[in-house]
């Protein structure tokens, strides 16, 4: 017997690695690609949901602050205190003698010094003492001098400063002006200044003004609590893309996505109050993070506080699980690769094979008949 060696068709073999490897191939390209993109655009509607929460809680922040200053402001002390003072004559002559000693920090005459001992200055040291959120309190009456404070601050006269002009606003009554995130000389620290314009007794009309430094810290605690993962931080910035606040960063650097944070807040503004941002960028150093934007909703009455909470993590980290998935389906591609080479193959050496036999000895064939002939059929000797 002639052995039988299976032949292989190399056409369908061909077709099969041709058209089944690449296209499992480029299922797991598409696959992994659409993951990718998937997964980076619901972080960052994530991260940007985490940055308006936090937008949220710095607004909160300032505006208590804020209705805590106008409480203070509305106090009968304070009140009184700068209705007494604008009853002195303004001897410009004097202020600016007082205002001299003043800031040469040498000891001061009694009538100066007298400035912090009124109930109006004890109320405020008691205020600053009792909240360390109050890092200054001063009150000027409406000629910018000087009427109590809780400290002795770096200057007598006020009514140069430029916080002190926005606060007194023509005089009439003034409005609250909020400054942002600044190094204070005489507290010594970063705080933000709210200024609020202080009535005479049993009236609306400016009396004086009374200035809150706030320490900042409490409120940009906030971003600094903000920590996602091994890479995530957040950042308070300026919509010119100067950095108000970051726990990495000094004040007032540019971040390095400057520009591309102005186009997305500039977009923001004009959009839902509650609307956020999101896009990606790479440092100088290669790496790719992606930034979540959410603006603050100060400056709808503080025009000069474009501030925008930015929450960034880098692209790798949020998306390792993209690359284990990956791993995973370069698995599965390796066993449907072999797959398809053991199914060419079988298909291959099934279309190859010949329908007949070539050993025609072993067929049987039967009885041969005569056509035409009456006789009963003759057969033929199986031995012959």
């Amino acid at each position: 017997m002639t052995p039988h060696v299976p032949r292989m068709n190399r056409r369908v073999f061909t077709v099969f690695l041709i058209v089944g490897i690449p296209i499992l191939a480029i299922g797991l390209l598409i696959v992994l690609t659409l993951a990718r993109a998937r997964l980076s655009d619901s972080y960052g509607r994530h991260l940007g949901e985490v940055a308006q929460q936090a937008a949220t809680a710095v607004d909160g922040h300032l505006n208590r602050a804020q209705i805590y200053a106008f409480t203070l402001a509305r106090t009968p002390t304070l009140r009184q205190a700068v209705a007494d003072a604008n009853r002195l004559s303004l001897d410009m002559t004097e202020v600016s003698q007082i205002d001299e000693v003043w800031r040469s920090n040498a000891p001061l005459p009694a009538a100066a010094a007298a400035v912090l001992r009124t109930p109006a200055a004890r109320f405020l040291t008691d205020v600053a003492t009792q909240d360390s959120i109050y890092a200054e309190l001063l009150l000027t009456d409406r000629h910018g001098r000087l009427t109590a404070a809780s400290n002795r601050v770096s200057d007598y006269f006020q009514a140069d400063e430029d916080w002190w002009k926005a606060a007194f606003d023509g005089g009439v009554r003034g409005r609250i002006v909020v400054s942002d995130v600044r190094w204070d000389a005489s507290a010594h620290r970063y705080a933000i200044e709210i200024s609020v314009p202080v009535a005479e007794p049993d009236s609306d009309n400016l009396g004086g003004i009374l200035k809150v430094v706030t320490d900042s810290r409490e409120m940009l605690s906030l971003i600094m609590g903000l920590r996602l993962g091994g890479t995530g931080q957040a950042m308070l910035l300026r919509d010119d893309g100067t950095i108000v606040f970051s726990h990495m960063l000094a004040p007032d650097t540019r971040f390095y996505a400057a520009e591309r944070v102005g186009q997305h807040t500039a977009v923001l503004r004009e959009g839902s109050p509650e609307q956020t941002g999101s896009f990606r960028a790479t440092t100088a150093s290669g790496e790719t993070f992606v930034v979540g934007l959410a603006p603050s909703l100060l400056a709808a009455t503080h025009p000069h506080l474009l501030w925008t909470v930015a929450v960034m993590q880098s692209e790798a980290e949020l998306l390792a699980p993209v690359r284990a998935l990956g791993w995973y389906l370069l698995a599965v591609f390796g066993l449907s690769a072999l797959a398809v080479l053991i199914l060419a193959l079988w298909f291959s050496l099934r279309i190859a094979r010949s329908p007949v036999d070539a050993d025609m000895h072993l067929v049987h064939h039967p009885p041969v008949m005569h056509i035409g002939s009456t006789d009963e059929p003759i057969l033929e000797d199986e031995t012959t």
